[in-house]
């Protein structure tokens, strides 16, 4: 077997419940393409995909309308309550394909303007890291703020980055830090929170500014202006 091979997982179950809408953000338009169909159109032109596991909600009525809801790279998995839960599925849906000692990425469907070369520039430092992901180091002035609003503190910005995604790392080493941190009640808000709780290394490759997560409706203005800058 290609040892490797890459696999790419997109969870995309959500319902997007800060965003205000009424559809999920991921089937919001930008520019007459919705926010998950950008981020599967960058992916299956990237040379070393494999294939595209996209999780979705079991109630999922909309990809049905996606431009490649029957590409033959794109598997669709039911999603979880979580996002976490989303990627064990899908990296499960990998191990009955014997795709355990294969790479795999991790993106959100909410970063529509990742490109090709942005990726291969992660997928570069597979041969020095256990694990890898896009993040970018923090640049404004950090508040620790408590109750009603106050300042408790300014937090020092050395050292701390913003995650991105995607996130790398081996199927069977993602799969089994998803597990034990579920097992043992840790909060895992992305693919790396639970490599590292398992000790496993994790590297940083910088990320591009324009590698924005749409979380709010505001950010979908700022995306189209990224978008235009790159076309």
């Amino acid at each position: 077997m290609d040892a490797e091979r890459c696999w790419v997982v997109i969870p995309a179950a959500g319902v997007g419940r800060r965003f205000g809408r009424a559809h999920p953000k991921q089937y919001t338009k930008l520019k007459e393409r919705t926010l998950l169909d950008h981020c599967l159109s960058t992916f299956l032109s990237w040379s070393k995909t494999h294939k595209i596991i996209v999780a979705l909600s079991a109630s999922d009525l909309q990809f049905a309308d996606s431009e490649f809801a029957n590409h033959p790279k794109v598997v669709k998995v039911i999603g979880g309550a979580e996002r976490v839960n989303s990627v064990s599925n899908a990296l499960e849906y990998i191990g009955s394909q014997e795709g355990d000692n294969d790479w795999v990425m991790v993106h959100d469907a909410a970063r529509p303007l990742i490109q090709s070369r942005d990726i291969d520039t992660l997928w570069s430092a597979h041969t020095g890291y256990e694990a890898a992901i896009l993040a970018r180091p923090i640049s404004d002035t950090i508040k620790r703020v408590g109750r009603a609003g106050v300042v408790e503190e300014t937090v020092s910005r050395e050292g701390l980055w913003v995650a991105q995604t995607p996130q790398m790392t081996r199927i069977k080493d993602l799969y089994s830090a998803i597990r034990a941190g579920l097992d043992a009640g840790y909060g895992i808000t992305d693919e790396a929170s639970a490599l590292e709780a398992q000790g496993l290394e994790v590297g940083l490759v910088e990320g591009p500014a324009y590698n924005i997560k749409v979380t709010l409706p505001d950010d979908i203005h700022l995306a189209n202006l990224w978008l235009e800058w790159q076309q």
